[in-house]
């Protein structure tokens, strides 16, 4: 099956830049062709988490926001998850003490040495 072509805003899209009208289609088109794709953006996103971005990228990743309100939600998760994992360990004394019973215990071991 022939993979379809690159679609920087599909029907529906609710971003700021969607395809309108004809200088909506233009833009989202030399957007799209200028700016990283969904694809890239997630992994981009994901380092960002770990380092600051050059200013480029930055620059870059704002733009592409214009047409896709769906990756900048996914950072928004993102960083929302970061912050509710960093709060986990001042409440780590109020998680469950309960363990795994020891057969349950013997079958994992013997899935392991498998």
């Amino acid at each position: 099956m022939a993979e379809e072509p690159y679609n920087p805003s599909p029907i529906g899209n609710p971003s700021v830049l969607a395809r309108r009208n004809w200088l909506q289609t233009r833009l989202v088109i030399f957007i799209g062709k200028h700016t990283p794709k969904c694809r890239d953006m997630v992994r981009i996103l994901s380092q960002a988490m770990d380092q600051p971005l050059p200013l480029s990228m930055r620059i870059k990743k704002r733009i592409h926001y214009l047409i896709c309100c769906w990756c900048q939600r996914y950072e928004e998760h993102l960083r929302y998850i970061r912050e509710t994992v960093s709060r986990f360990p001042e409440h780590a004394d109020k998680a469950s003490d309960a363990s795994l019973p020891p057969e349950a215990k013997e079958r994992i071991k013997a899935k392991l040495a498998r």
